[in-house]
């Protein structure tokens, strides 16, 4: 279940289905400076770290775009992966291993049909969208392919890995763009968002986590809008949810083990 109460579908959905369709030049104006964008951008140069020592692992997969890539930063240690590992190893008492399948522009329809690791995890943490808002993806779309990749996950991972779905964070707070943008661009994070929220309410296993508070009294603080900042914060909504879902798995295995019959191993 989501940790927090989900965001609920905005009324009207297909006239703003309709007006994301007709803005579609005006989101590949931003997609195309998004892409510049990350051009110019530091990313981590060290080698990635997918190893945290202690006893009984944790095992974690991650799928997403700049979050697991690490925009913005120039080591690993301080991407939201690494971060995440760290919190749930530490919550835990446990080691932790993960792996990441992620790109720079990863879109849920990509991030559905992309090889990932032929491993067990626990925990599968998803973060998309940024790129899917940015091509208004119709949500019909983005729905699907949600579903989809949970089911790969699944048949990679294992049947019982665990789903945790992370909001897409409020990008048209920032940079400076005009209000015509920016009012289209949250629209559609708060729709891709509130049907990820449904997603993860319908699909056994899944939780749903916003993208953490942002702003403080409506003013946008320096050190909240630096990478490494949001890579943290990222981190720190993220691991509770992990955490979670690990303690309802285990519960679900106790309770089963419970129920064995005799000779059977608990």
């Amino acid at each position: 279940m989501p940790l927090v109460e989900p965001p609920t579908p905005r009324r009207h959905g297909r006239l703003i289905a309709a007006v994301v369709r007709a803005a579609k030049p005006l989101f590949r104006l931003h997609l195309a400076l998004y892409r510049r964008e990350l051009a110019r951008a530091p990313f981590p140069r060290d080698a990635r770290r997918t190893v945290i020592e202690g006893p009984d692992p944790v095992r974690l997969l991650f799928v997403g775009s700049i979050a697991v890539e690490g925009f913005g930063v120039l080591d690993h240690d301080l991407t939201c992966a690494s971060q995440t590992a760290r919190l749930v190893g530490s919550s835990r008492g446990r080691g932790v291993t993960w792996r990441e399948v992620s790109a720079p522009v990863l879109t849920a329809a990509e991030a559905a049909r992309i090889d990932l690791p032929d491993e067990p995890a626990d925990v599968a943490v998803v973060l998309l969208g940024i790129c899917d808002v940015l091509l208004a993806t119709e949500g019909d779309s983005w729905e699907a392919d949600l579903r989809r990749l949970a089911d790969r996950v699944r048949g990679t991972a294992g049947p019982d890995c665990r789903i945790v779905y992370v909001g897409i964070p409020p990008m048209a707070e920032f940079r400076p763009i005009p209000p015509v943008a920016k009012r289209l661009l949250t629209t559609q994070i708060e729709r891709l968002n509130a049907l990820t929220a449904r997603v993860a309410l319908t699909l056994p296993g899944a939780s749903w986590v916003p993208f953490p508070e942002w702003c403080s009294e409506g003013l946008y603080h320096q050190e909240l809008l630096s990478w490494s900042t949001m890579h943290r914060r990222w981190g720190q909504a993220i691991a509770p949810a992990v955490v979670s879902s690990l303690g309802h798995a285990e519960t679900a295995d106790e309770r089963c083990g419970s129920d064995a019959g005799p000779g059977v191993p608990a």
